[in-house]
């Protein structure tokens, strides 16, 4: 019933915030290189699931106790996990605005892994109470404000902890100039900048809501991008624009594999392209 309630929301949403959906579904055809038709089914499906994302997260305090039963966390992605923090440097998990993150942090933590996220304040001061004490108080994570937290980031780093990190935010004049879905972006290079200096593991971490029961999720950690090298066979971190370009094309590969589920209200080519997109 929550859920039904949460489509409900997303497709009112959708409606209510027609010129923002206008640009959603430019973004679609520019970066996807699809039709304008189909642009507008996965635009209407990321509201869709932003709405169910949004109640999932509203209910996370009564939902905590059943997590493992709503969102799966493979033995191969908990190995992997495990694997990486062997190495004593603490893991980065680089992960995007993709189905519901909240609920797969939650995951994450009820297998027994502390996740410490950085995340930029709300503007509204009543609105970040709110998410903030669901966010501590439910699943468990640890918030650091990436305005002024970097002293807690490498504190986290050096005791072997985990950091989340989304890599899918516009960086506007502050990021490197690096392409995402094959059109120019500004992109936050504190991720390579954390490798150069920690050499934490670089974990891809996403989270997929299941297609015929979109009440499951699945947390998948598929590979450690730092063990890459780039395109000119340089090892990871050695050169920041082509360690980000590899973050980039993961993420985006993600989008194409499931577009419904990234949420196409980001301005993620804001900086560069503007009202192009």
């Amino acid at each position: 019933m929550a859920l039904s309630f949460g489509r409900f929301i997303g497709r009112l949403l959708r409606l209510i915030l027609w010129r923002k959906t206008d640009r959603c579904e430019s973004r679609c055809v520019k970066s996807l290189g699809v039709g304008v038709t189909i642009a507008r089914e996965i635009v209407r499906g990321s509201f869709v699931n932003l709405g169910m994302s949004a109640v999932e997260f509203i209910r996370l305090p009564a939902m905590k106790s059943r997590i493992d039963e709503l969102v799966d966390f493979p033995e191969e992605s908990i190995s992997l996990l495990k694997s990486a923090l062997s190495r004593g440097n603490g893991a980065i998990l680089m992960t995007g605005h993709m189905a519901n993150w909240e609920l797969a942090a939650a995951r994450v933590i009820h297998e027994g892994f502390p996740l410490h996220a950085v995340y930029t304040p709300q503007s509204d001061e009543s609105a970040e109470n709110i998410i903030m004490n669901i966010r501590v108080n439910s699943s468990g994570m640890s918030m650091i404000d990436s305005n002024k937290g970097l002293r807690e980031i490498f504190r986290v780093l050096k005791s072997g902890g985990i950091i989340v990190i989304m890599q899918d935010l516009d960086a506007r004049k502050d990021g490197v100039m690096t392409e995402f879905l094959g059109l120019p972006a500004s992109t936050h290079e504190g991720i390579v900048k954390l490798y150069r200096k920690f050499r934490c593991p670089v974990i891809a971490t996403r989270c997929i809501r299941d297609k015929g029961n979109p009440s499951h999720h699945e947390v998948l950690m598929t590979e450690i991008l730092s063990d890459r090298k780039d395109i000119n066979g340089r090892p990871f971190g050695e050169d920041i624009r082509a360690s980000l370009e590899i973050c980039n094309e993961v993420i985006a590969s993600w989008i194409k594999e499931r577009p419904e589920l990234w949420l196409w209200l980001l301005d993620r080519w804001q900086y560069t392209l503007g009202k192009e997109v």
